[in-house]
């Protein structure tokens, strides 16, 4: 016998004698589907077991509150969609209960108080709820975003002394929690790890070796098509690392370790690398090599897996060559946690060394640095980053102050100045500010932007940020130089180059922004809408009106204010009446719109200029509006 401490978690059937009366065979065929396709497949990734099952019910171990919370979490709502397209009399509904407590284990079986607490837990919950003990409210309520009602002291039959009961509330924040269900292969974290490398070693080694060689040795003609990137050069995607312990507390570590590989070998112009929202697709999915490969047009991937124990951080890696299989490099790394940014350089290096022998390792020494050696400021500036991208007032305000407590905790963080000067520029555009005034803002958003770039003069992400700013503030050459340096030091970046094209369309250089819309398409197959619509609006000035066209339908949606872009195309289309009808819908949301307004946008080109206000006034917009 051992004792231990350990996440209990019972689970049960609502009314099961009623069911197996009405319906024996369907009520245990279903709970046997249950068991097989939801509730194994839900413990296995969160590390748990089940320890024995029960008729009508189920027993679970689990390592962590944390893991056994977000289990029966994922486990009421996947059951719940199984319910959502039955009738009302063949639905089965679980009620759980979840306890932290010690416990007796012998021969794969335990039992004690802790096991008795948790049943006693799910006989107080509702059907289809969650009831947990204090134990496990004290573990979770700061590291999961949930809501939990508080129901008090309750007296149950056999435990001596009354439990303090904690209601999970199966709402929006509960849902969010929910990853989606996946059969995890034996052993799960090599599997995991095979999958990622098979992305990386796709994306870095497809060109290098087409570069390098006359014939590749591919398995088969439709590989050979599906991996062949459309440029010269070795291409790379890094998948998102693994991230071992379970804990959503270590996701930003794994995940930022993939996300500054990818930064830093797209530094690179040698490489043409996959944006990072693009490989965050594959994250958590059973996706094989040739899937990667086929989606992400690459040949080489990079996997790998990050955990944590105590102060000990432990890393693997790999690099496939994802047409014939092999493995070209593999290594692991067991260092204190505060060499998180050191293990990460060295794995860069060395892929980048495997793929090219010829590669500048004078360029890599300048690039090489650590961010920060605080690893509570770098936690704050990747929620920071988190709250950036809800692009919200509120979301933007917290960036704000997160950016901030970094830079309290480390001066000399450039990220966090970045991210700053990102929340103080979208507080200037938007008004998304607390208590400054827009000029403050942008004040404040240019002191933000120059100190990372004081800091770290290559960093191109501290010169994307400024010439944003410059270009909002209404100098476009500027802003144009400044992009172009940001381009200098990192050419794969899909954003930069997305972000870039305002200066080069409101100065007349329209062709030239379709191409750098275009490449930007081409390393981020999985962009935002945004890359669409700014897509559409160079083409249009480029006089390329089926192609403005084509570009916009691709969107999932249209939002108001596409209709000022879409309606001019459509009227140089000959779509006048269609033109004309989406430009009234668009001034009727938005009747201060005018042509005095229209003026002011920085353009520095005369014809494009006039080309714009024309078709405005073509399509109804008024001079002035007042």
């Amino acid at each position: 016998m051992e004792r231990r401490l350990t996440a209990i978690l019972v689970a049960d059937v609502v009314g099961y004698s009623r069911l197996i009366r009405e319906n024996e065979a369907g009520t245990l065929a279903a709970i046997k589907a249950h068991r097989e396709d939801l509730i194994e497949p839900v413990v296995s990734a969160r590390n748990g077991r089940i320890v024995k099952l029960m008729g009508d019910g189920l027993l679970i171990e689990f390592p962590s509150a944390v893991e056994a919370v977000q289990g029966a979490v994922e486990i009421q709502h996947f059951i719940g969609l199984k319910n959502k397209n039955l009738p009302q009399e063949n639905q089965i509904h679980y009620r759980i209960g979840i306890n932290v407590g010690d416990v007796i284990a012998e021969n794969d079986d335990i039992y004690g108080d802790g096991v008795n607490v948790a049943a006693r837990l799910e006989g107080l919950a509702v059907p289809d709820g969650i009831c947990m003990s204090a134990s496990v409210f004290d573990q979770v309520k700061d590291k999961l975003d949930l809501d939990i009602e508080d129901l008090g002291l309750h007296e149950v039959k056999n435990i001596e002394d009354p439990i303090h009961v904690f209601n999970l509330l199966l709402d929006d924040k509960a849902r969010a929690l929910v990853s989606e269900i996946a059969r995890p292969k034996a052993p799960a974290g090599r599997a995991r790890w095979l999958t990622v490398a098979v992305a990386f070693a796709i994306a870095v080694g497809g060109l290098v070796w087409w570069q390098t060689s006359k014939a590749w040795d591919l398995s088969s003609d439709a590989a050979d098509h599906a991996a062949v990137p459309m440029t010269g050069k070795p291409s790379i995607a890094v998948l998102a690392f693994d991230n071992l312990n379970r804990d959503p507390e270590h996701d930003y570590l794994s995940d930022s370790f993939s996300e500054n590989i990818t930064t830093a070998l797209s530094r690179f112009v040698d490489f043409f690398v996959i944006a990072r929202d693009s490989t965050l697709g594959f994250k958590d999915q059973p996706v094989g090599i040739q899937q990667v490969a086929e989606e992400l047009g690459v040949r080489y991937v990079l996997d790998g897996s990050v955990q944590v124990a105590g102060d000990r951080l432990r890393v693997t890696a790999q690099l496939i060559d994802a047409t014939s299989g092999k493995t070209l490099w593999a290594d692991s790394y067991d260092r204190d946690l505060q060499d998180f940014f050191s293990v990460q350089d060295e794995v860069t290096r060395t892929i980048a060394l495997t793929l090219n022998e010829n590669i500048d390792l004078a360029e890599y020494d300048r690039l090489e640095h650590k961010p920060t050696d605080n690893l509570n400021a770098y936690e704050l500036f990747k929620r920071a980053q988190e709250q950036a991208f809800t692009f919200t007032k509120e979301g933007n305000i917290r960036a704000m102050r997160l950016s901030e407590k970094a830079i309290a905790l480390d001066p000399n963080f450039a990220g966090a100045y970045i991210e700053l000067a990102w929340a103080h520029n979208f507080g200037y555009r938007w008004g998304w500010t607390e208590k400054t005034s827009r000029e403050e803002a942008l004040t404040l958003a240019f002191e933000a932007a120059r100190k990372a770039i004081k800091l770290e003069p290559f960093n191109f992400k501290a010169h994307q940020v400024l010439a944003s700013i410059t270009a909002h503030s209404g100098d476009l050459e500027k802003a144009a130089a400044i992009y172009d340096k940001a381009i200098s030091l990192n050419p794969n970046s899909a954003q930069v180059l997305a972000d870039s094209i305002d200066p080069l369309v409101y100065g007349g250089r329209a062709a030239e922004a379709v191409d750098r819309m275009q490449t930007a398409i081409r390393l981020n197959p999985h962009h935002p809408d945004w890359y669409l619509w700014n897509l559409g609006w160079a083409q249009y000035f480029a006089e390329d009106y089926e192609g403005a066209l084509a570009s916009i339908e691709k969107m999932n949606s249209v939002p108001d204010r596409l209709r000022r872009t879409l309606a001019p195309i459509l009227l140089r289309l000959g779509r006048d009446e269609e033109a004309r009808a989406m430009m009234r819908e668009f001034l009727t949301d938005n009747p201060a719109y005018d042509i005095e307004e229209a003026r002011t946008a920085p353009f520095t080109d005369k014809e494009y200029h006039d080309r714009w206000l024309d078709d405005l006034r073509a399509l109804g917009v008024p001079e002035n509006a007042s």
